[in-house]
């Protein structure tokens, strides 16, 4: 993931910097690279021969305001960047006026470095699925109007494209929100990194079903070797974890020795 942070002062950009990636992998799920920019031509430059996942600009600049800078992003990129609009001015006024200009959401400083994260975050994975449903479009039954996965009559094996599912979807009470990598159940809701959503999904989607552990690496990691299965092992004692699989709610997520796992329902 390649980060795009613009600011006038180093001192901000080092604080935002550290913010995304104190976080570490276990946050992102894949390798993070922030991009500094102290000057709004110089970031300008660089979208002319780069492209970012999401670009964080802060709007008051001694050269050219955020603005500027993202209206020509909008104008003159083809393709759609994600855009957070920092200032230390919170006011109503600043906030629509952004808004308007084309950012995706508004940020005040001092900043909460948690809080950041997860919108930088949130705005990566929503443009990642809208980009994955446009390339990809299934044709689903004229008679559907509902977003269960039995009403879709889908029947997801191993190596189906899982972004071939609604972007929401409730499956035996869970409830899956793609855009936003969010379960809610029992009147919760949980969060879940792009990974641990992927393996949710695909259990649920196949439950009762015993997947291989080569199997699960293809459908979420888009890899058939098993160069590290402990990660795989962690990963889905955190989705055990988050989603409460336990006997009391009705579901199991069982080890198979020397083969992989299954999800059961009872």
């Amino acid at each position: 993931m390649k980060i795009a942070i613009l600011d006038d002062e180093k001192t901000q950009l080092q604080l935002i910097e550290q913010a995304l990636i104190g976080g570490g992998g276990e946050v992102w799920g894949e390798p993070m690279e922030c991009c500094l920019f102290n000057s709004g031509l110089e970031l300008l430059e660089a979208l002319r021969k780069d492209s970012f996942d999401c670009v964080l600009l802060d709007r008051q600049l001694p050269d050219i305001s955020g603005d500027v800078v993202l209206q020509w992003l909008r104008q003159y990129t083809q393709k759609y960047t994600p855009v957070i609009m920092l200032t230390a001015l919170d006011n109503e006024e600043e906030v629509v006026n952004s808004l308007v200009a084309g950012a995706d959401d508004y940020v005040v400083k001092p900043f909460r470095p948690k809080e950041l994260v997860a919108r930088v975050r949130r705005l990566v994975n929503r443009q990642r699925i809208i980009q994955s449903r446009e390339s990809v479009k299934p044709e689903l039954p004229p008679s559907s109007n509902s977003n269960s996965l039995s009403d879709l009559n889908v029947s997801h094996q191993l190596g189906d494209d899982l972004d071939e599912l609604p972007a929401q979807i409730e499956i035996s009470g869970y409830h899956f929100n793609r855009l936003d990598l969010e379960v809610t159940f029992d009147h919760q809701t949980v969060q879940l990194t792009e990974r641990e959503f992927a393996l949710a999904l695909l259990f649920f989607s196949n439950i009762g079903v015993l997947l291989s552990r080569d199997a699960i690496f293809k459908a979420v990691w888009k890899r058939s070797d098993v160069t590290n299965s402990r990660a795989l092992d962690t990963h889905l004692h955190r989705v055990r974890t988050k989603l409460a699989l336990s006997p009391e709610r009705g579901f199991v997520l069982r080890s198979v020795y020397g083969f992989g796992y299954r999800l059961d329902s009872h």
